[in-house]
């Protein structure tokens, strides 16, 4: 029971990856969400290395020397008690990221209800909507076979250099640590390259590099289960470490993409599935000697990456077959074309682009203070804007962070209306005038 609302904490992770989605564009999805991810289960790795060769054998020898424990007795208090020291750093810096963080750009969402500015999300229908999501299953099974391996990883190698090298707790436990420490940069890597392949070739370029990291991570699975050196093994484990950190960041990058108006549940969804990838290659170190399961877990890795060739997202090119829709080519077009510069420190760029891109509204922004201007209700709604004119001509600096934030805001308003139009909810979108409430309000 107590392991049960232990696990609990893991759902952390979904309200992590879909808090970075909303924090950041989708162009760089796969980087934030994959640094966020990754730094987050470099715990692991650090775990492993404080816990299981710093902590345990300082705390058993305390206990075997002020106490009539016997060296069994004494290591089992030890690991015990050491357990509660992870406990008490996570309930401290949960209570810290709730007194200090907001929950998105624009504030915290309990505020934003009272001030009417969103709705109440149906968490049934939320739900309902991913299940029904095609491209969601395909994406689970994918995470399964990534964070899963990691997972199972994580529980397995201290024990394999035990057994198979003969090392001691302590040592296993350093060198299991290699695999968690890949997380300093390989899933931020993998989330980076995603957003390169965005970049340069559309959705297409992040699921064939989705597809690259899986066959690479089974590969290298099944070399490290080949290799009888113990040196051999850790430079193994730490290539194939790599490459499965690299498509959880992958697997991440794409999430955002599957159905926009739906990412937490989504995220949550495919999140589950690295749980339960973990629990199916739990099995295999079961009932199978270390090589044959290794192995297995490999091919079945590498088999995964298939299934890339099934994920075809609404207005997005596939890998084999379809093509990004007009809309989106458009927009692309017009971020390249009309993105705002500073010469001279004026707002005559920026409001010469926001024309441009957006013949219908007019905007800017100074140190979050808005002002909109509504052509078609020929309404100005404006916050907080006692300085913003007086800034926008006397510092460039500051003239420069306002572009940057516009023009962010501008591309978020066009992706909105490209993603509602695509779907048949243009009909169904917030009330004319509410998305520039939304933004204006303090």
């Amino acid at each position: 029971l107590l392991r049960f609302f232990i696990s609990i904490a893991g759902s952390c992770f979904v309200m992590c990856q879909y808090w970075t989605s909303t924090m950041f564009t989708k162009e760089v999805a796969g980087t934030a969400n994959a640094l966020a991810a990754g730094w987050g289960n470099l715990g692991g790795g650090m775990t492993q290395v404080v816990m299981g060769s710093i902590l345990f054998p300082l705390f058993r020898a305390i206990f075997n020397y002020h106490s009539s424990d016997t060296f069994e007795q004494a290591a089992t208090r030890s690991w015990r008690t050491i357990c509660i020291i992870p406990a008490v750093l996570t309930f401290i810096f949960g209570i810290t990221v709730i007194q200090t963080s907001d929950d998105c750009p624009k504030g915290n969402y309990a505020k934003m209800k009272k001030l009417g500015l969103i709705n109440e999300v149906s968490v049934s229908k939320s739900m309902m909507t991913a299940f029904k999501d095609r491209n969601t299953w395909p994406l689970f099974i994918q995470y399964a076979c990534c964070f899963g391996v990691e997972l199972t990883v994580n529980n397995a190698a201290a024990l394999y250099f035990q057994d198979e090298f003969g090392q001691t707790t302590e040592s296993a436990a350093a060198i299991a640590s290699v695999f968690g420490w890949m997380n300093l940069f390989a899933r931020g890597a993998g989330g980076l390259l995603s957003d390169v392949g965005n970049a340069s070739m559309g959705m297409r370029g992040r699921l064939i590099w989705q597809s690259v990291c899986l066959v690479l991570e089974g590969f290298m699975i099944v070399l490290f289960a080949m290799n009888r050196s113990m040196a051999g093994a850790i430079v193994m484990m730490a290539i194939f470490s790599i490459f499965v950190q690299a498509a959880e960041g992958s697997t991440y990058g794409i999430v955002p993409y599957v159905n926009p108006s739906v990412t937490g549940s989504i995220a949550g969804i495919i999140g589950a599935g690295g749980s339960c990838g973990a629990v199916v290659f739990g099995f295999m170190f079961k009932d199978l000697s270390y090589f044959h399961a290794f192995v297995l877990m490999g091919f079945v890795a590498a088999s995964s990456s298939v299934l890339s060739l099934f994920v075809i997202i609404r207005g997005h090119a596939g890998i084999i077959c379809g093509q990004d829709a007009p809309e989106l080519r458009r927009t692309n077009h017009l971020n390249e074309q009309h993105k705002p510069t500073v010469g001279t420190g004026s707002r005559t760029d920026a409001e010469t682009a926001m024309a441009n891109a957006r013949p219908e509204k007019q905007g800017f922004i100074v140190n979050n203070d808005v002002a909109i201007v509504d052509n078609h209700a020929n309404a100005n709604i404006v916050a907080n804007s006692n300085t913003e004119r007086s800034m926008m001509s006397s510092q460039e600096e500051d003239t420069k962070e306002t572009l940057d934030v516009e023009w962010q805001h501008q591309r978020e308003r066009e992706e909105e209306d490209v993603v509602l139009e695509e779907s048949g909810l243009a009909g169904l979108s917030i009330p004319d005038g509410t998305r520039e409430t939304d933004e204006s309000a303090s």
